[in-house]
């Protein structure tokens, strides 16, 4: 199964799947986000966990441009404790490349990290690695 949405200029910036063989949803984030979009976005992240229930979620960033911090205090105070509900266990997020995107990610952390196993990587595989663990 797989999610796919897009911004009012029919440009893709989030996809999500289950990917059955490691048993983990994978999100594919891209470009710019507004505020709006990664709200939407973790929203369809909750719905997609909802039917496919699983402890892991690999969080890919590479593709994001800028910051996404005042999403932030949302993912805090309303996706996280519906995601503890439905049972996510380890959340392994991989930042952008860009030094605003890596600053968003750390702020998560900060206000979220301590309610479930989060971890930051620069590396895919080894994110990969972490939630095979």
């Amino acid at each position: 199964m797989k999610t796919t949405l897009t911004n009012s200029f029919d440009k893709v910036f989030l996809t999500i799947e289950f990917d059955a063989a490691n048993q983990w949803i994978y999100n594919n984030w891209t470009g710019v986000l507004p505020t709006e979009k990664v709200i939407q976005g973790c929203q369809a992240t909750i719905d997609f966990l909802r039917e496919n229930r699983c402890a892991h979620m690999l969080n890919d960033n590479r593709e994001v441009i800028g910051s996404w911090n005042s999403a932030n205090d949302w993912i805090a105070t309303n996706w996280m404790p519906q995601v503890l509900t439905l049972g996510l266990k380890r959340f392994a997020h991989i930042v952008s490349p860009g030094i605003f995107g890596q600053a968003s990610a750390e702020e998560m952390v900060t206000r979220v990290g301590n309610q479930l196993e989060i971890r930051l990587f620069k590396d895919v595989d080894l994110a990969k690695e972490w939630l095979s663990a």
